[in-house]
């Protein structure tokens, strides 16, 4: 059995960390190390990871950086592994994920990458049973498109990838607070994919990963990823024109449910320079009007 370094990012999760790190060790496929990078949590995090006995865990804390891109370069420098593979610390796998991806790859030794479909939840509701649909129960193809189109979604926590990759695709860019979106582009541009269409993951929602100010930076990462593309030529203009328009429009939501309804506005309007026929641009440009009127009524 080849070895499989897996990767799990922490930060202050002292409620959630046990139950994904029990979930990794109960794989059925058990040649693995289990790197868990902590970004500085002053919770009872550390406690907790070393009261589990396991040796195939190497636990290391760094100081609180905020950019997980970061820690995974720095957790890839220290992998043993043939074989690369992440979950975040609130995040569970099915006991068979690991051996099913592993097996794929056996079968099919021309894919880069695999990943999986997910089950997404909240306490101990099924908020999503599938993110993915499809009648068949894996495929092996080309993402690129599908990831540039937004028809599909990667993940993280899903993807194990052959460690080699990393020499084409190159690592997470540090300068962003994620990098997985822009990491994922390049890997699936150079990578054939594994896609195994059954859920494999289980995503957890809660309030501490639901942060408006993280969405927003993910949405510029979204747009600079498009505009590295663009620059490489792996795209036409009006995929990053869309992109751009996208971007706009998800921020002037988050902004609008805050109550910014002048952030909101510039937005849409930012959104409709890129793609002036987004109907549902106009329509939230037209609503943060009433809100703003609204607005000075009650200041009345």
């Amino acid at each position: 059995m080849e070895l499989v370094s897996i990767i799990l990012l922490t930060y202050n999760r002292q409620d959630l960390v046990k139950e994904s790190v029990l979930s990794i060790l109960r794989q059925t496929y058990s040649a693995f190390e289990l790197i868990i990078i902590d970004d500085g949590s002053v919770d009872k995090t550390e406690e907790i990871i070393q009261e589990i006995s396991d040796h195939r865990i190497r636990y290391h804390q760094l100081p609180h950086s905020g950019h997980t891109g970061q820690l995974k370069n720095f957790a890839i420098g220290l992998a043993k592994g043939e074989w690369i593979a992440f979950n975040d610390s609130d995040d569970l796998w099915k006991p068979e994920k690991l051996e099913k991806q592993m097996t794929l790859f056996s079968q099919y030794p021309e894919i880069g990458f695999s990943i999986t479909d997910v089950v997404t939840f909240r306490d101990d509701t099924i908020l999503i049973p599938h993110s993915y649909k499809s009648p068949l129960p894996f495929e092996c193809t080309n993402i690129f498109e599908r990831l540039r189109d937004s028809r599909l979604l990667v993940y993280n926590p899903t993807v194990v990838l052959r460690k080699t990759c990393f020499e084409k695709a190159g690592f997470f860019d540090e300068s962003m607070v994620s990098g997985d979106y822009h990491f994922n582009m390049r890997l699936a541009y150079y990578f054939t994919a594994g896609i195994i269409y059954e859920p494999l993951v289980l995503r957890r929602v809660h309030d501490s990963n639901m942060s408006n100010s993280f969405r927003v930076e993910n949405y510029r990462e979204y747009v600079a990823t498009f505009e590295l593309l663009y620059r490489n030529k792996w795209i036409e203009k009006r995929h990053l024109r869309i992109a751009k328009s996208i971007a706009s429009f998800k921020m002037a939501i988050l902004a609008s449910k805050n109550g910014e309804n002048a952030v909101a506005r510039t937005h849409y309007l930012n959104s409709l320079r890129q793609r002036w026929y987004h109907v549902d641009s106009y329509m939230g440009l037209l609503k943060s009007f009433f809100a703003k009127q609204e607005d000075d009524k009650m200041a009345k």
